[in-house]
């Protein structure tokens, strides 16, 4: 028996004579068991999990209980993981483990320079102040700042996937991201230390993350058991029982059991998947006094409007069933990976998406966080306005064999645009523009992208015929282009420096700021319509001053409105301005939430998302806007607050949908805008 050179015995077998006399090697494969993988992915991915972990919690120790909280997860599940896709996995499964962490604990301290473990290096004190003084910059971030700035650049993850992990919006990554590099522009020319890698036991680790199985696994036994037990008590107390010469009664375990077989059944072993657990909305005996509003107090800015009236949102009052007609809800759960799934494992899809057509349009999830790249699953998808699941889809655009990532998305009547950004990997990295068009059930429209470039795509709107987009290598320094539906116009430069964006059926407006003197700035808001053209139309709608610290985050423009918010650019209390286009109904809403998001526009409509960036646990909260005195059916404007602890919410037509998060339960409700008349 002989092996070849550098071959062991557990890769080849005993040599075997042919017909002829001579041997001949037979090879023998022997796949590595569960353990051996596992131990593998520990020694290869150990380094890189203790990085994250460390970089969002601040704490070695810290960070090496969070790794082995997250390697004893990803043991659990180990057989279910597809190859390939096992860092991203545990990724997951680590930012969602420090998220709870943000959520049930209190404000933690970061460590200073004297403590961070850096490698060691020579005496650079040039090195030695960047250190420190990037380590003191993200200890002074808000906690939402601080975790997208270390996924987003420590870890290069994209938007799109770093809204999935963290369960927020694309748009509150922006903000978040943006603010926190205002903050930290100067640290990071020169890029972060390297922080020491902690040498893990590869053994010690399976043992620990065994150990926890079988606990794991010890304590559902137990828990069955009990269940058995309960429900065998149940059924032998529920009712009288008879006993001898005392004759029948009813024991005290059954009147606690009885309710248990009384109420309707429940999945004991599982999420309670039951549109039941969503906060419900409001149906009082009497129509709801309208929402407090008051003149302009002296030097209150009220930007270009007309004899506003104004709002605050803290006097917001509930959403009640005169505001909207419930049709359907939802139900899901986070699965094993963190994302927001349907009963059947189909991704929940998301309000923004919502058309005023009853479809809501959103993207498959489940491949996007693929680190392998192999997402050919990945696609874009219509649900239907019933909540049944039926729709259709197609796949994103492949880029040198692999699929893109989707990072942004506009609807607006049946048509949609949205932008995918090249898979991890891939030089350069291409950002392309896709649309299409829902006709019934059927989806048709350009299959070549409209545009494709090696800019980022970071500001998209729609109007019946074009869509417009903003590209540049920063969202600092961008061009606002336009180009028709049907992919055979050449794309038109039409401004730069847009820092929002907006559009109806017919028309789009951009807001374009210019610095000042005295702390001041102005802004600009150009109308363009007319774009299927050779040269679009466009026109100077107003300009409004402000002040320098601030910019128009967002714009929304219908046929009776057009509202924009102004915001500080390091967080704090902001506004939404509402101009009255067919009457003298301007009025102003005051923010005291730190970032907008998802502004959107219906007639005299008003819908979007707010979320407090200085608060310790960073909470959406939505809010529907009559801001008319003919949509409210009062004497002036009415603001209403959707149900929940924390939402998102958007608008299209007369349709709206809000997506109520509660942990790992999470709700799609869906419905139609009660009009005014039958408020009265």
């Amino acid at each position: 028996m002989r092996q070849k050179s550098g071959a062991t015995m557990s890769d080849f077998g005993t040599s075997m004579p042919s017909d002829d006399g001579a041997a001949h090697d037979v090879r023998v494969e022997v796949p590595r068991s569960r353990d051996a993988e596992f131990t593998a992915f520990v020694r290869d991915s150990g380094v890189y999990l203790h990085r994250t972990a460390y970089l969002l919690c601040g704490d070695p120790h810290r960070a090496e209980e969070l790794v082995q909280s997250t390697f004893e997860r990803v043991y659990r599940t180990w057989a279910k993981v597809k190859p390939g896709t096992q860092r991203a996995y545990a990724r997951r499964i680590l930012v969602n483990l420090r998220i709870d962490g943000w959520r049930h604990g209190r404000r933690e301290s970061f460590p200073g320079d004297d403590k961070i473990p850096v490698a060691p290096a020579s005496d650079h004190a040039g090195h030695v102040m960047l250190r420190d003084e990037l380590v003191r910059g993200l200890s002074q971030l808000p906690v939402n700042q601080r975790r997208v700035v270390v996924l987003r650049h420590l870890l290069d993850l994209p938007e799109a996937e770093v809204a999935r992990e963290l369960g927020i919006s694309i748009g509150t990554v922006k903000a978040a991201n943006s603010r926190g590099l205002a903050r930290l522009r100067d640290l990071l020319v020169e890029g972060a230390e390297a922080i020491e890698p902690v040498a893990f036991d590869e053994q010690a680790v399976l043992d620990r993350s065994r150990a926890a199985l079988r606990r794991r696994r010890a304590t559902q036994a137990v828990g069955a058991a009990c269940l058995v037990l309960l429900l065998a008590l149940g059924v032998v107390t529920r009712g009288p029982v008879p006993l001898p010469v005392v004759g029948p009664v009813v024991l005290p375990g059954g009147q606690l059991i009885a309710p248990l077989f009384d109420e309707s059944p429940t999945d004991g072993l599982g999420p309670d998947l039951g549109p039941a657990g969503n906060t419900p909305v409001a149906c009082p005996d009497e129509l709801p006094e309208p929402t407090p509003a008051r003149a302009p107090e002296s030097g209150e800015e009220i930007s270009v409007l007309y004899n506003p009236v104004v709002v605050d949102a803290a006097d917001a009052r509930p959403l009640t069933c005169y505001d909207v007609d419930i049709e359907a809800v939802t139900p899901g759960f986070l699965d094993d990976a963190g994302l927001p799934v349907t009963a059947n494992g189909e991704p929940l899809p998301e309000p923004r998406g919502i058309s005023d057509t009853g479809k809501i349009w959103h993207f498959d999830s489940a491949e996007l966080f693929d680190d392998s790249d192999e997402t050919d699953d990945a696609h874009i998808q219509t649900s239907t306005w019933a909540g049944d699941g039926s729709g259709s889809s197609t796949s994103l655009t492949s880029d040198e064999g692999s699929r893109t990532f989707p990072v942004g998305l506009a609807v607006t009547g049946d048509r949609v645009i949205w932008s995918e950004y090249a898979a991890a990997g891939l030089s350069p990295h291409m950002s392309f523009l896709r649309t299409l068009t829902l006709s019934g059930e059927t989806l048709s429209g350009v299959m070549d992208p409209l545009t494709s470039t090696q800019e980022r795509l970071w500001l998209l709107a729609t109007t019946e015929d074009s869509a417009l987009w903003t590209s540049g290598a920063t969202d600092d320094d961008t061009r606002l282009f336009a180009t028709t539906l049907d992919g055979d116009g050449t794309p038109m430069e039409l401004a730069a420096g847009v820092t929002a964006l907006g559009a109806d059926d017919d028309e789009a407006i951009a807001a374009v700021p210019t610095p000042g003197a005295d702390g001041t700035s102005t802004t600009a808001f150009s109308l363009f319509a007319d774009l299927t053209g050779g040269v679009p139309s466009s026109a100077l709608l107003f300009e409004i001053e402000h002040d320098s610290s601030a910019e128009v985050t967002q714009v929304a423009v219908s046929d009776d409105v057009i509202a924009w918010t102004v915001v500080p650019v390091g967080g704090g209390s902001g506004a939404l301005y509402v101009f009255d286009r067919v009457g003298d109904g301007d009025s102003v809403v005051r923010l005291p939430d730190g970032v907008v998001d998802d502004l959107r526009a219906s007639g005299s409509l008003v819908s979007w998302t707010s979320t407090d960036t200085s608060a310790q646990n960073p909470a959406d909260v939505s809010y529907l806007y009559r801001a008319t005195a003919s949509a409210s059916g009062y004497d002036g404007p009415d603001l209403a607050r959707f149900p929940g602890g924390s939402v998102t919410a958007s608008l299209a037509g007369d349709r709206t949908a809000w997506l109520e998060n509660a942990g790992t339960r999470q709700w799609l409700v869906e419905g139609a805008v009660v009009p005014a008349p039958a408020r009265g």
